[in-house]
């Protein structure tokens, strides 16, 4: 197959780039986690099967369609791009998706608890309604079904014995909330072992902070 055209190279640049961050952060480990943009209506570039997140180059890059048909691209795309696409069907404001393994996130969704909301302004502002999956075969058509019929508005996913996928409007965005959704979880983890008991944002609060998110999130700009 024939590899990614240069027009493509930007895209491919980023993804390798936060797919290093994720694998230097210890979200990722052996080949698992992957990454996605969306380029266009209909076609995405997302990393390779079977690879570790901190040896990928931009030529290791795969584009396919929504449809999961290859395009471009030396190697095969992720296992999981099916979910993937998942999102992108039930949320067509999605540019990016991001699947990470996180520990402190893992460790609430390898049980039946979940972590502490609305502790910080960065919580209430990445973290929206958060979306919880029952273990599903990695990569199968159960998965990404249930996927599709559960994610529509909510751009957290917890997925049971498995991992994390968050989804944004910029590769950025979609990383901020991995990045977001793991440190609530340590917070979580850490007063839960204390014994401690959080303090919540006030409702006063919680108002002005939700204008603040839609200003954002509303400007169009952003996706530049």
């Amino acid at each position: 197959m024939n590899p990614i055209p240069n027009e493509y190279a930007e895209a491919a640049l980023e993804i390798t780039e936060y797919s290093h961050l994720m694998w230097s952060k210890g979200y990722v480990e052996a080949n698992g986690g992957n990454i996605s943009v969306r380029l266009s209506g209909d076609t995405i570039i997302t990393t390779p099967t079977m690879e570790s997140k901190g040896q990928l180059r931009p030529e290791d890059m795969v584009i396919c369609t929504l449809k999961g048909d290859k395009i471009y691209g030396k190697r095969d795309a992720s296992s999981e791009i099916k979910t993937h696409i998942a999102v992108y069907r039930s949320n067509p404001q999605a540019k990016s998706v991001v699947h990470s393994h996180p520990p402190y996130t893992c460790s609430y969704a390898f049980t039946d608890s979940l972590p502490f909301s609305f502790m910080s302004a960065e919580a209430l502002f990445w973290l929206d309604k958060m979306c919880v999956v029952p273990f599903i075969t990695p990569g199968s058509d159960e998965l990404s079904n249930e996927i599709e019929c559960l994610c529509k508005g909510s751009s957290v996913i917890l997925l049971r014995n498995h991992g994390l996928i968050t989804w944004g409007g910029s590769i950025k965005e979609a990383w901020w909330r991995t990045e977001a959704m793991e440190s609530s979880c340590k917070i979580s983890h850490i007063i839960k072992e204390r014994g401690d008991t959080p303090v919540y944002l006030s409702e006063r609060d919680r108002l002005s902070l939700q204008k603040i998110k839609e200003s954002y999130f509303n400007r169009e700009e952003r996706y530049d």
